[in-house]
């Protein structure tokens, strides 16, 4: 369905917010550029959330999710609980995009947009939102690649004591100290999560089999690889890397 008059427009968002249950910015609307591909990764509900605001009126994507879709995202609004969901998702967008124009003038932008758009979000959560943990490893990984190390170490470890079954802010944590090349303390990381958790995570177990490939201990690594491919993990790189290190 496309919607191209204006007032079919703001019918349209009125009733996602209404289904979504999440209000529109205040102030001024401003146009958000979101490409096909970035629009194709976002889970539903950042669609939702996007759509739902005035951030959208111009957007290209308008229409593209149906009201029937947005009853079910509502029914399982409670596990998101983000306030101002759109700056949120625009801010994982903003994240994912400085990784391809690294540590340029346009990546430190970039990353900044990022930061802002997710403080929003930060600021108003509660500690005991479901989805605390993920604000909290997102807004960690902005900071970081910002290079305030410590203030995103202080972020993650917000996200885990607040959450500590869920897995978001140590996946984030033990992907840093992974790059740094520190398996040992990356391992601590997320055998605290396995300690903690309530239920098995593909990605979970891909951090795991990656930690133990760069410790070496090739047994671990392939029992969390079978694990995590059982889960559902989707890329293929995990196992194919698992089988060249374990030739060398």
């Amino acid at each position: 369905m496309k919607i191209n008059c204006f007032l079919g427009k703001r019918f349209y968002q009125k009733l996602l917010s209404t289904l979504v249950g999440v209000a529109a910015c205040s102030g001024s609307a401003f146009a958000v550029d979101i490409s096909e591909s970035e629009w194709n990764t976002w889970p539903p509900y950042c669609k939702a959330g996007f759509l739902a605001s005035e951030w959208s009126s111009e957007s290209p994507f308008i229409g593209r999710m149906s009201p029937a879709q947005f009853r079910s995202i509502r029914s399982a609004n409670a596990s998101i609980g983000i306030p101002g969901l759109h700056h949120f998702c625009v801010g994982m967008v903003y994240i994912n995009r400085a990784k391809n124009q690294g540590s340029t003038p346009k990546g430190r932008e970039t990353l900044r947009n990022a930061v802002r758009e997710i403080q929003y979000s930060f600021a108003r959560i509660d500690t005991k939102a479901p989805k605390y943990s993920l604000v909290t490893a997102y807004y960690g990984t902005a900071l970081y690649r910002q290079g305030k190390h410590q203030e995103a170490v202080d972020m993650w470890s917000r996200g885990i004591n607040a959450k500590p079954a869920s897995r978001e802010s140590y996946l984030a944590m033990a992907e840093a100290l992974l790059a740094e090349k520190k398996a040992k303390e990356a391992l601590e990381v997320l055998l605290r999560y396995e300690k903690a958790k309530e239920d098995d995570a593909a990605d979970a177990e891909a951090f795991l089999a990656h930690t133990y490939i760069q410790l070496g201990e090739y047994g671990k690594a392939r029992e969390h690889t079978d694990k995590a491919y059982r889960l559902g993990y989707p890329l293929p790189g995990l196992r194919n890397k698992l089988e060249r290190m374990g030739k060398k």
